[in-house]
């Protein structure tokens, strides 16, 4: 009797203890921001897709992936072209960061998403690219990446991060002053 108590003991404490949750470790970098506006939703939309071609459509390799008038969704990519501010001797480093964009279009306002945030080095680079690969908020994970140490490879993450939220907050900043400029055309 007590050995079977025993069992069933070990076997309840063994379900207590904690499990890792999906939130803990590494997070990919996601940009958000809202611009608000007395327009209502298709206005809002319409007022988007202008501002697009003022702002991202601008960008290095823009282009629009889906235009949902259904849904009041406009999809789109782009991409930051990056050289290392800390490493420049190392073509390898250098390359591009592609992010795709997500605009919901509500009533009174426009929500704006930027996600998979990922480098890819230069190909052309002599001893080949160096990947940094998913842009992380903060610490990126120990997964080494070819052709650097750690320690370069958290340097040059840092850097992209860096680089990539400045870029894209001024192209944000133009992209709600676009905003505001098409619905002063449609009251």
């Amino acid at each position: 009797m007590r050995a079977a108590f025993t069992m069933l003991l070990f076997a309840f404490v063994l379900r207590a203890v904690p499990q890792a949750s999906g939130l803990d470790g590494p997070r990919p970098l996601v940009i958000t921001d809202a611009v608000a506006l007395p327009l209502s939703k298709a206005q809002i939309y319409a007022a988007a897709l202008n501002a697009w071609e003022f702002s991202f459509g601008q960008e290095p390799g823009a282009k629009l992936t889906n235009r949902d008038t259904s849904n009041n969704r406009i999809e789109g990519v782009a991409r930051v072209n990056f050289r290392s501010s800390q490493l420049g001797s190392r073509s390898g480093s250098m390359g591009v960061i592609t992010y795709a964009v997500t605009i919901q279009a509500e009533n009174g306002q426009c929500q704006v998403r930027i996600n998979h945030l990922s480098h890819t080095g230069n190909r052309n680079a002599p001893s080949g690219p160096i990947d940094v690969g998913t842009i992380y908020t903060g610490e990126r994970p120990v997964e080494p990446v070819p052709g650097v140490s750690k320690g370069t490879a958290d340097r040059l993450h840092s850097d992209m991060r860096a680089q990539a939220t400045a870029h894209i907050s001024e192209v944000m900043k133009r992209f709600a002053s676009a905003m505001r400029r098409a619905s002063g055309t449609m009251r």
